[in-house]
This record gives structure tokens, C-alpha cells and sequence, in this order.
């Protein structure tokens, strides 16, 4: 029994670094240790098995590996009879992380809420933390910007405690700008995306820094200075981040023509609409199109806008429904047309 403690506890350390390396984002070394507990998987016992399941799970998914992320969460539940109130903790707290990332945020939020009846035996700063964190972004995506701020706050709170989690707290201040921007506190948003910019580049973690300089355009398209958007949208676009490159080519397409700079308008909209084709993707490829009839097809402005508008409510996408109706019924009330504008104007209330 001797013989086996100290191993033992390099399991329960590894287990920790595991943990610790998949919250802060840190890609190789987590791929690092879960090579060597893959080794060690027959000395586990039922309780540590769980748990690296649970971990395994965590760790696909900063891999953006969605398919071995929910393999992993079968292969703890099938153990769900040993399961004490940490793991259903781990548990749902994974779930919520899965839809979260599948863009599912009421069902995240329905696991993050059932992950929170557990809150109480966490022990490490860490993960309450984290969990108000994932709360908040998945708040801030159902608009629900008062909670979404609470909860960030609650992260803030935990992540200023230590200079080893200011990863995390990076994260949070790149919230806490989105909610900032949303509330039209343009000034506090721009200190805050700034803030978080830097410690992404200190940390040299490209998604994020990518992610933080689109945010930072958005933020400069939203106070109608596409000129300062456009450096930003640039570096975000040459950190070639698959998930976020079709809305970077949109926003930097719609600003090139805002800044009169037509050639390069069209050299982004041709490689967005062309990528949005190969990646099937509806509702970036009628994005396009509207804002290519915007400023260069006027003739077909009407129609395209009119069908653009009646598949963003098939598919049940009602902010595009309202930003581009918004548009449309301003566009009639100016020439004149008051029943289409009135038509237009009653969509924005959807």
C-alpha cells in the first residue's frame, strides 16, 4: 500500500494540472497531461475515473473536438452511480459548456443552473470563477445584459485575487466591454477590450486576441468610426480564426464602403460570400448579399432586402429580422412609402 501512495498522489497532481491548464486555455500542456494519464487509466479507481472522464470532456472541447467531448460525458455517466456532488457539478457544468458552444444558450443556461445547485463543494477559487463566467457570456448572448453583468462582476471579483489567473480575468474584462457596449458606455467598453487586448498578447493566445480585436471593431462600427474599426477588423482577420472570419469580412466589407474605398469593399465581400457558399452557411451568404444590393446593385436593393428579411424570420433569426427591417422601413419612410415603412417598422417589434 505503501508503494502505491506516492503514485497515487501524482495522479491527484496531475489530475489538478489537468484541470488548472484546461481553464487558463493552455492547449498543449493540457494535451501534454492527458497523454500520461491516458497511461495510467487502469490504476484509476471509480471516483478518479469519473473525474477524468469529466476533465476528458473539458479538455475536447478547448480542442474544439465536440464529438470525443460528448463521448467522454457518456463514459462518466455510465459510472453515474458512484457520482458524488462535485461530479454532478462537473457534469452539468460540461453539458451547459456543450450547448453553450453549439450556440444552444437557454439550454446551456439550464445546465449552468442545475451545475449551481452543486457550486457549494467547489473548494477552488478557480472554478467559481469560472462558473460565474460562463454564466455571464451565456447571459450576454440572450441579452440579458443586468445578469450578465452581476455575474461577470462575481469573476471579476475572483480573478483580480491572483496574477496567475489574469488569463481569466482577460476574459472577463472582454465581457465586461461587450456588456459595456450594449449599455452604450462606449468609453469604459474600449478600456476594457484594451485591457484584455494586451494580457491576450502577453499571453500570445491568437483565438483570443483575434476575438478582442474583433470586438474592438465592432465597438468602433457601433459608434460609427469605421476608419478606427478597420485596423482592428484587419488583425482579427490575419489571425485566421475560422468561427469568426465570416463576421469579420462582413464588418470590414460594410466598412470599406463606409470610408469610400470600394475596390477593397468588393475584394472582402467577393471572399466572404464565396466562403459563406462553401460553408453552407444561409445566413452570412443573404448578409452578403443585402449589403452588396446596399451600395452597389441598388436596382435589386428592394427585392433582395424584402427576401433577405422573409428567410431570417423562417429560420426564426429575429435580430436579423429587426436590424435589417429597421433599415428597410427608414429607407421607405424616406421616399415616401409609408405603408411599406409601416410593414417594416412592425417587424422591429418582433
Amino acid at each position: 500500500m505503501g508503494r502505491n501512495l506516492p503514485n497515487h498522489l501524482d495522479i491527484a497532481a496531475l489530475m489538478d494540472n489537468w484541470s488548472v491548464s484546461i481553464q487558463l486555455d493552455k492547449k498543449g500542456a493540457a494535451a501534454t497531461i492527458h497523454k500520461e494519464l491516458k497511461k495510467q487509466i487502469s490504476e484509476f479507481d471509480v471516483e478518479k475515473l469519473i473525474t477524468y472522464y469529466l476533465f476528458e470532456s473539458r479538455y475536447y472541447l478547448i480542442q474544439k473536438d465536440a464529438v470525443n467531448s460528448a463521448i467522454s460525458l457518456d463514459n462518466a455517466k455510465a459510472h453515474q452511480d458512484y457520482f458524488h456532488e462535485t461530479h454532478r457539478y462537473f457534469l452539468y457544468l460540461a453539458e451547459g459548456i456543450l450547448f453553450y458552444d453549439e450556440g444552444n444558450y437557454q439550454k446551456a443556461l439550464h445546465y449552468f443552473e442545475k451545475a449551481e445547485n452543486y457550486i457549494e463543494q467547489l473548494d477552488d477559487p478557480i472554478s467559481i470563477g469560472e462558473f460565474h463566467l460562463r454564466k455571464a457570456m451565456t447571459y450576454y448572448f440572450l441579452d440579458i445584459t443586468n445578469l450578465s453583468v452581476l455575474h461577470t462582476a462575481r469573476a471579476a471579483k475572483v480573478f483580480k485575487s491572483s496574477k496567475r489567473l489574469e488569463f481569466l480575468l482577460a476574459r472577463t474584462q472582454m465581457l465586461q466591454g461587450l456588456n459595456y457596449i450594449d449599455q452604450l458606455n462606449y468609453e469604459s467598453a474600449e478600456k476594457s477590450l484594451l485591457k484584455a487586448l494586451t494580457i491576450f498578447k502577453k499571453k500570445e493566445n491568437q483565438n483570443f486576441i483575434s476575438s478582442t480585436n474583433l470586438n474592438l471593431g465592432v465597438l468602433y462600427v457601433k459608434r460609427g468610426l469605421p476608419a478606427m474599426a478597420i485596423p482592428y477588423l484587419n488583425a482579427a482577420l490575419q489571425g485566421k480564426q475560422k468561427r469568426i472570419e465570416l463576421k469579420i469580412l462582413y464588418l470590414l466589407t460594410d466598412c470599406y464602403w463606409k470610408t469610400n474605398q470600394p475596390s477593397k469593399a468588393i475584394e472582402a465581400y467577393k471572399e466572404g460570400f464565396q466562403a459563406s457558399i462553401e460553408e453552407n452557411n444561409m445566413t452570412k451568404k443573404w448578409e452578403f448579399a443585402m449589403l452588396h444590393k446596399k451600395y452597389e446593385d441598388r436596382l435589386n436593393f428592394e427585392i433582395v432586402w424584402q427576401e433577405g428579411i422573409k428567410y431570417f424570420q423562417s429560420v426564426e433569426d429575429m435580430y436579423n429580422v429587426r436590424l435589417f427591417s429597421k433599415e428597410l422601413a427608414q429607407y421607405y419612410a424616406d421616399n415616401n412609402q409609408h405603408d411599406l415603412a409601416m410593414k417594416y417598422y412592425l417587424l422591429t417589434l418582433t
